[in-house]
């Protein structure tokens, strides 16, 4: 794939999560699938911890990570997601980034939720995104990763609004993220309804490694 594709499929990335910033917050800010998911994490993490949201889209789960007593910083690279997140749950942090750049100026946290966000990272590029994740973690953190399960990619086309935008996700095998994370130890893996395990979805936490 040459910079032109890529530069291609990221601007359709961001268009696709732009236009469906409402209708995903419509949706998802009622529906609770993830909630065990979410107390499965944070019950590894110290009370009150600081968790960032990576790839946050409308801050639905960054509401559910705050009312299980977390203090959450959202990012995400859609300007749309963001302003919807910051509309919808302001009992949180949300901020514009791509968080293959993380900024350290955000702070220090104790966890990092990253769900369906590693899909839309190529895999030579994981790596450098995972030492991010981790330069961005205190010396006892965790990370739990959503991703879906396989190999290669899944390309398809979406009409959107009378758009038609390219839509490209990259599937993840636990091996995939274990061999990427070399900053990390894998754990175990995390929590998911069966719809969701069905549908290929696979959680996995890692913690970071000590000494």
């Amino acid at each position: 794939m040459n910079i032109t594709q890529v530069v291609l499929m990221e601007n359709d990335t961001k268009r696709f999560y732009d236009l469906t910033a409402e209708r995903t917050a419509e949706v998802w800010y009622e529906k609770d699938v993830l909630m065990q998911t979410i107390e499965d994490f944070v019950a590894l993490l110290p009370e009150k911890p600081k968790v960032l949201d990576l790839g946050c889209g409308p801050g639905h789960e960054s509401m559910r990570l705050a009312s299980r007593g977390a203090e959450v910083i959202g990012v995400d690279f859609s300007t749309e997601c963001i302003r919807v997140a910051r509309e919808r749950c302001p009992q949180c942090q949300f901020e514009v980034m791509d968080f293959r750049q993380l900024d350290k100026k955000l702070g220090e946290f104790d966890g990092v939720f990253a769900c369906a966000s590693f899909i839309h990272i190529e895999p030579e590029e994981l790596p450098d995104v995972m030492e991010g994740v981790a330069d961005v973690l205190n010396d006892e953190g965790y990370l739990m990763t959503i991703v879906q399960d396989g190999k290669g990619i899944q390309e398809s086309w979406r009409e959107v609004f009378g758009r038609k935008l390219r839509r490209v996700v990259y599937l993840y095998s636990k091996e995939d993220l274990t061999t990427a994370a070399r900053q990390f130890e894998f754990v175990r893996k995390g929590h998911l309804v069966s719809e969701l395990i069905e549908d290929g979805w696979r959680s996995y936490i890692f913690r970071v490694k000590r000494g």
